[in-house]
């Protein structure tokens, strides 16, 4: 059986396994190395994070929620141009279209999470001197 929640040997970010359903993804998540559980926003979350390589943020939908039960994996990944990107995966077991409107909601915030890193890694470059080491 593979576990529903998989940190590979190689230090490489989680990821999810929808078989696993609502229950076994969030005992897994929780279990993890270094887990920090929180709620934010109305949402029960797990954390893990490879400091200056990743972070991932588990979304676990709680009975308010319209999509609910469904789980977001967020990833986000420190690529070498010093930007980090985000991107997430997520598992709906509810009602199918509130569960898509959630995931749409994921997208929107990868992008503006990756392009708010994109400005401030640019910002940052244009500030630093042209006599600075690279």
């Amino acid at each position: 059986m593979v576990p529903a929640v998989v940190l590979a040997q190689d230090a490489s970010p989680p990821t999810i396994d929808c078989a696993s359903g609502f229950d076994g993804l969030k005992t897994a998540a929780m279990a993890l190395p270094g887990a920090e559980v929180a709620q934010a926003d109305g949402f029960d979350t797990v954390a893990v994070t490879r400091p200056e390589t990743w972070r991932v943020e588990f979304f676990f939908t709680s009975g308010w929620h319209p999509a609910h039960p469904a789980v977001a994996l967020r990833t986000l990944r420190k690529q070498v141009t010093g930007v980090w990107t985000a991107d997430s995966k997520a598992c709906g077991y509810g009602d199918q279209a509130q569960f898509a409107a959630l995931v749409d909601d994921m997208k929107k915030s990868d992008k503006a999470l990756t392009d708010a890193s994109r400005a401030e890694v640019a910002r940052k470059k244009k500030e630093r001197s042209p006599l600075a080491p690279p």
